[in-house]
């Protein structure tokens, strides 16, 4: 009688691995890597609870695990311990962000003998190791990723950041622009001659680092009409909902949900607004450039080299604000200038991502 064969394992080819998502700017650029990679093979685990808006991203995989871990030390211990028959039936894995690196920095180096390991950062190094945690962390967050045959950060601040404390070197950690989703429909030019009111656009989790607090202080010496249209959701929502109430009343915010089609939102601003306190490269900028539209943001270390390669108005107090938005209401040459010189940065955005290059090959 012939001896039964040992079953195999069903190997999920591609595994990827993330703390949540909640639609935000890493959110839009791993629906830009997951639409490269065949679904058939991939596998999107979700390290901690608390997650909304991602149901795009889940239809672009064959199948999706919640762990809903409480987002804690706790929490954290207890993903390390589930993740690993996940990571044994796989054979690449992508983390996305810090949170999933910090947990496979848990697991031991031979559970990813054999396997291709690539991760991103979205946030820059100095702004996440910030405090006794934030260094604790940095300890586990470099065994995550060491382990990882590439590495990437979509700024070159980052990349540098990286390689200067550690996470990386050279041969690993390399830069990849986040890529944005492609829009059928060609943008909308900029609207002609002086305007009555100005449009404004942010998209993007409400979170105190989005800075949107500080949109009565930046309003009070603008004496154009200022309409805000406010694209997300987030913890800070429901305090952003109530800033109409401190905002001169010639001035309207609007708030929305999180959307999926912000190019439409795009094409009716006539800029974003984004009065961040720290970001790295948000992928909500690039989405503007793509749509012919500038971006009015906060003089920040991110912003400043961004303001490199394509239009960047960018302010340090009220006074500068009410200067970017005077001229953007009067001066429809710059309105289009601006269009033409976003068009052209966005045309050497990524069109293919060298994560799934490097999973794949």
């Amino acid at each position: 009688m012939p001896t039964a064969q040992k079953r195999q394992p069903k190997v999920a080819r591609t595994l990827i691995v993330v703390p949540w998502l909640e639609g935000g700017g890493a959110q839009g650029a791993l629906e830009g890597i997951l639409g490269q990679l065949p679904v058939q093979d991939s596998t999107l685990l979700i390290l901690f609870g608390g997650n909304r808006n991602h149901d795009p991203v889940k239809k672009l995989v064959h199948k999706t695990i919640e762990l809903g871990l409480p987002r804690n030390p706790l929490g954290v211990l207890k993903a390390a311990l589930q993740i690993r028959g996940y990571v044994r039936d796989s054979n690449r894995i992508y983390s996305l962000m810090r949170g999933s690196h910090l947990v496979l920095g848990l697991l031991p180096a031979r559970a990813f003998a054999g396997r291709r390991l690539a991760a991103s950062f979205h946030q820059l190094p100095s702004t996440d190791s910030v405090g006794i945690q934030g260094k604790v962390e940095d300890v586990l967050v470099k065994r995550g990723v060491r382990r990882a045959g590439l590495i990437t950060a979509p700024s070159n601040r980052a990349v540098r950041e990286l390689i200067g404390a550690g996470f990386g070197d050279s041969r690993t950690v390399k830069i990849e622009h986040n890529i944005i989703k492609s829009v059928a429909n060609p943008p909308v030019p900029p609207r002609t001659g002086t305007l009555e009111s100005v449009r404004l656009v942010f998209a993007g989790r409400i979170s105190k680092q989005k800075g949107l607090d500080r949109l009565p202080e930046l309003l009070k010496n603008v004496k154009v009409p200022v309409h805000i249209r406010c694209l997300g959701d987030g913890e800070e929502k429901r305090s952003v909902t109530d800033l109409h109430k401190n905002l001169n009343p010639i001035h309207t915010f609007e708030v929305l949900s999180h959307v999926d089609d912000v190019a439409s939102h795009l094409d009716w601003s006539d800029a974003v607004i984004m009065p961040s306190r720290w970001e790295l490269n948000p992928l909500v900028v690039w989405e503007a450039r793509a749509r012919g539209r500038a971006t009015i943001g906060s003089r920040i270390e991110a912003f400043q080299d961004l303001e490199k390669n394509g239009p960047m108005w960018l302010f340090g107090d009220a006074n500068e604000f009410e200067e970017i938005v005077s001229t953007l209401a009067t001066r429809p040459d710059v309105r289009v200038m601006a269009f033409d010189e976003a068009l052209e940065s966005s045309q050497n955005l990524n069109t293919r991502s060298s994560i799934v290059d490097y999973l794949g090959s």
